[in-house]
């Protein structure tokens, strides 16, 4: 991570806020190190630490994160576009109306995450676990897809789901609103009904045969 902290100084220096090309592997950024509108482009990191760091506004273009640990970091407004995120921690981080286009996010850990406000178009979230995370008034865009992830708790307020396929998510005990729009138009299994009727407070009677 020296070398990417070395980059940034250099950028900072040069009143550029822009970095490219970089192939980073182990070690964490200094939380003092704020990232805070620069400019990353088609860099890979390996099992780098992001955690508690100022990422508010950063743009990320082609870049790849394997097992890298964002948590309680600030990420608002940050921006994503064609980035890949495998086996990364994001627990507690903030995502406050960020914008993911094109990505991929697999087997990520985003349990406690603010994803407030986010964005997410034509993007993949593949096995990730979102428990108790904060998705309110979120929009799911241009074939953003949820596969195998795991929603349980999650606050879905005001976040519109219509056309999403959820069938392979575990959406046990996700908020929503009383009205329950957020579901309206959603793609569920017959095995995940039953969680959807008992937020409509209704019971299911069994027959005797």
């Amino acid at each position: 991570m020296e070398l990417f902290a070395k980059a940034i100084e250099r950028a900072r220096a040069e009143d550029d806020a822009y970095v490219e090309g970089l192939r980073v592997q182990g070690g964490s950024l200094d939380q003092a190190q704020s990232l805070r509108f620069f400019e990353v482009h088609a860099c890979e990191f390996d099992h780098c630490g992001f955690a508690g760091c100022d990422l508010r506004k950063v743009s990320f273009y082609d870049c790849t994160f394997v097992g890298c640990d964002f948590s309680n970091a600030s990420l608002d407004a940050a921006f994503f576009a064609r980035c890949r995120l495998q086996s990364c921690k994001l627990e507690g981080a903030r995502l406050h109306q960020a914008l993911l286009r094109s990505c991929r996010l697999e087997d990520c850990v985003l349990r406690y995450a603010n994803l407030g406000e986010v964005t997410l178009e034509a993007t993949l979230l593949a096995g990730c676990d979102l428990r108790e995370a904060f998705v309110n008034e979120a929009r799911f865009r241009k074939r953003t897809r949820l596969e195998r992830c795991s929603l349980v708790r999650a606050d879905l307020f005001r976040t519109m789901l219509k056309g999403m396929d959820l069938s392979t998510c575990d959406i046990g005990g996700i908020a929503v609103s009383d009205t329950r729009q957020e579901l309206r138009g959603a793609i569920i299994s017959a095995d995940q009904a039953v969680d959807v009727v008992g937020m409509l407070g209704l019971r299911v009677k069994e027959y005797e045969s």
